[in-house]
């Protein structure tokens, strides 16, 4: 008889073994119980007592009728989680892997964004108020997100940070600077916009010792400013002002 023929019945007696054990209720006994639960997570949002708490609450305890699926449908309704992986360790343990949300943004005032750009809910948001606050559309939540983070950089270049944002459902932008200014983006080239805008901003304050109240970007060749306690006339140009349609 060769080798593979004896590994292959060897094989077949254990699963008949297996099967037998199973059929008599010995795998049912306390000595095959899950007693251990390995947790590897941040516990940054989520504590691990809330983890065992959702995991005793499943009724079975025998490792052959756990389902490591279901006890993953339970942690993954708790606030703050998301992403987890359940798995079974012979002889008796659950290992438990868990990715809590990384709270980036307020998304439409009563949810939040995490950093992959996927809202989330929990019940209260605990010292998050300092969180940029962004309006917009539920199913472009990423797209607007990644644009947030491009606009902000720009932003920055001339000294300020974009705290909140409110995006149309026709896809226009408004910008709130961390110095109260409001800006007007449109929808269109709002890259070349906004670069414009920071390529002018010094020469903007020299002009005029007090911070823009609202700029409008949506000019072809400049853009129209009010300023928050006029000092020349109400709207002044910087460049050259298109007189004819203002683009979205």
């Amino acid at each position: 008889m060769s080798k593979g023929t004896k590994l292959s019945l060897v094989l077949l007696s254990l699963t008949f073994l297996l099967m037998a054990a199973l059929m008599s209720g010995l795998i049912k006994s306390e000595s095959w119980e899950i007693n251990k639960i390995d947790i590897r997570a941040e516990f940054k949002r989520v504590s691990s007592e809330q983890i065992r708490m959702a995991v005793l609450s499943y009724p079975q305890r025998s490792f052959f009728k756990v389902k490591a699926d279901v006890i993953r449908d339970e942690l993954i309704k708790l606030p703050w989680v998301q992403k987890v992986t359940v798995n079974k360790k012979w002889p008796n343990t659950i290992i438990i892997k868990l990715v809590e949300h990384k709270a980036v943004a307020i998304w439409n005032e009563n949810k939040l964004l995490n950093d992959k750009g996927e809202i989330f809910e929990v019940d209260g948001f605990d010292n998050l108020e300092v969180l940029p606050k962004l309006i917009g559309v539920e199913n472009q939540a990423s797209q607007i997100w990644d644009k947030y983070l491009r606009f902000n950089k720009i932003v920055q270049t001339f000294g300020y940070d974009l705290v909140s944002t409110r995006v149309s459902k026709r896809g226009g932008w408004e910008l709130y600077l961390s110095n109260g200014s409001v800006v007007n983006l449109g929808s269109q080239n709002m890259d070349a916009r906004l670069v414009r805008l920071a390529e002018t901003w010094s020469k903007l304050l020299k002009k005029i010792k007090t911070e823009p109240h609202y700029i409008d970007l949506r000019y072809t060749n400049g853009y129209a400013i009010k300023w928050q306690k006029p000092q020349v006339n109400e709207h002044d140009l910087i460049e050259q002002k298109d007189t004819g349609n203002i683009n979205g």
